[in-house]
């Protein structure tokens, strides 16, 4: 009996140490999480870069499901003026289990107090990809298989962007595009395809964009409130080196309003997308992907015209001290639809979702979006809100 009794006494004590040891561990954990974040906070507030760094799991209809991580870059460009907005870099990654591989990155850097903005679009992916056609009635009949839909592409695409400031909230600018997409395997129904045997394997865009701009939103990557509204004109040409002649306009209508308090945000977008002359299957209009209806695949839906609209709830949660802590969520509702032309959309697709927000750094969110549609759903992890 005394030596079992010693043996349990033993355990218990062995038990209650191993478990002293965990909650050590953990309060250390809490504590470096806790210096590091005061010090991210001195280091922002005095104007000084910093970086942040993430990783975990996810899926897309697109991909499935994927192990992705990213870099959060930030600075500002003039530290004696706290009304600047911090310039970002981030570089977004992941590895699928249908052997995806992408990489991304969207700079957004602001210049002269504001007189100057330079942007930065790079993207690299080497996917398995599904293609369903051309045109509503063809994305619909197409069911999704190795067979049907599924191909393997390589894209690069670049495009730097320079905005000047014109007047108070209106700025000009003009970017050069450069995209390399290369098909390496397809299917049977994508060989049999019109546009897809009109343009083949290999399409290479070289063009420019020219854009005005009213921008009143406070923050460009997470905005509280303001108005953005767009107007762009883009065109390729073989002249650049490219093998493509088509021309694209652009509308994008963004609005933001703080309900209450900051943090507690209703955000709206309306965008539209008009693709004109000999279009490829890579330069149609899409409207399924992290950014506009998500949920659906990246590809399925697309035309020469689009036009989608969404309004979102974006909701940061109070911490102890009552004011805005870096937990929130988010939800939205949308609605989309594909055609030949703007004029003839009325197929409508329906969206939703919902999300959580993480604040990595001062308005530079993790974005974390479960978004759904018809017979589709995906899950999106992101620098950025989606608008």
């Amino acid at each position: 009996m005394t030596r079992q009794l010693n043996v349990f006494l033993l355990a218990l004590f062995t038990s209650l140490l191993s478990w002293s040891q965990e909650i050590g561990l953990v309060k250390r954990i809490e504590k470096n999480m806790k210096a590091r974040s005061i010090r991210k906070d001195s280091l922002i507030s005095n104007g000084r870069p910093f970086l942040s760094v993430f990783a975990g799991p996810g899926y897309t209809p697109e991909s499935g499901i994927l192990i992705g991580g990213g870099l959060l870059y930030t600075f500002t460009t003039n530290p004696d003026n706290k009304e600047l907005q911090r310039s970002s870099i981030p570089l977004l990654g992941s590895i699928s289990t249908r052997k995806n591989i992408t990489l991304s990155s969207i700079m957004n850097t602001f210049w002269l107090d504001d007189q100057l903005r330079v942007k930065l679009i790079a993207k690299f992916s080497n996917v398995n990809d599904d293609y369903f056609g051309v045109g509503y009635e063809t994305n619909q009949s197409i069911d999704r298989g190795k067979e049907t839909s599924q191909y393997n592409r390589i894209l690069f695409y670049l495009q730097p962007k320079v905005d000047l400031r014109l007047l108070t909230n209106f700025y000009g600018g003009v970017s050069f595009v450069y995209s390399n997409l290369k098909v390496r395997e397809t299917n049977p129904v994508m060989e049999e395809d019109e546009n897809f045997q009109n343009f083949g394997p290999e399409i290479i865009e070289t063009g420019f964009a020219v854009n005005l701009t009213f921008d009143s939103r406070d923050i460009v990557v997470n905005a509280y409130k303001g108005w953005f509204v767009n107007l762009s004109y883009y065109l390729t040409t073989e002249f650049f080196g490219g093998n493509q002649n088509y021309q694209v306009i652009e509308y994008d209508l963004r609005y933001y309003r703080s309900l209450n308090r900051l943090g507690n945000t209703l955000a709206f977008r309306a965008y539209g997308r008009q693709a004109f002359g000999e279009v490829p299957y890579s330069g149609m209009t899409l409207i399924g992907s992290t950014d506009l209806l998500r949920g659906y695949l990246n590809g399925q839906y697309r035309d020469k015209a689009g036009l989608a609209v969404i309004g979102e709830w974006r909701y940061m949660f109070l911490n102890k001290e009552r004011v805005k802590g870096k937990h929130g969520i988010a939800t939205w509702l949308g609605t989309g639809s594909i055609a030949q032309n703007l004029g003839t959309l009325s197929n409508w697709l329906p969206n939703a979702g919902i999300g959580y927000r993480l604040e990595l750094q001062p308005r530079m969110n993790l974005r974390i979006d479960f978004g759904f549609g018809r017979n589709s759903s995906g899950l999106y992890f992101n620098f950025s809100e989606s608008f």
